[in-house]
């Protein structure tokens, strides 16, 4: 059975989910994070727009100040 969701997280099985996506979506778009499991593993999540641009946002910002800061490095590597 499904974890009891709270404010701002729950979780339910994939096969779960794929029969209630609607409320997933809109859990989504309530601000709770949604987590699907497979045998009871957490595998994926449905978050809120605003958290997955913030998330890519911060990607990009590591990944170009791992590049800054190893640009010898990787110009090598690429010769």
């Amino acid at each position: 059975m499904t974890a009891a969701p709270t404010p701002e997280s729950w979780e339910l099985p994939v096969s779960e989910a794929r029969d209630r996506l609607a409320e997933v979506i809109a859990a989504a778009e309530g601000g709770t994070v949604v987590h699907l499991t497979r045998h009871g593993r957490r595998v994926a999540a449905v978050v809120p727009e605003q958290m997955a641009e913030t998330a890519d946002d911060e990607v990009r910002a590591l990944s170009k100040r791992f590049a800054d800061k190893h640009r010898k490095l990787l110009d090598r590597l690429a010769e």
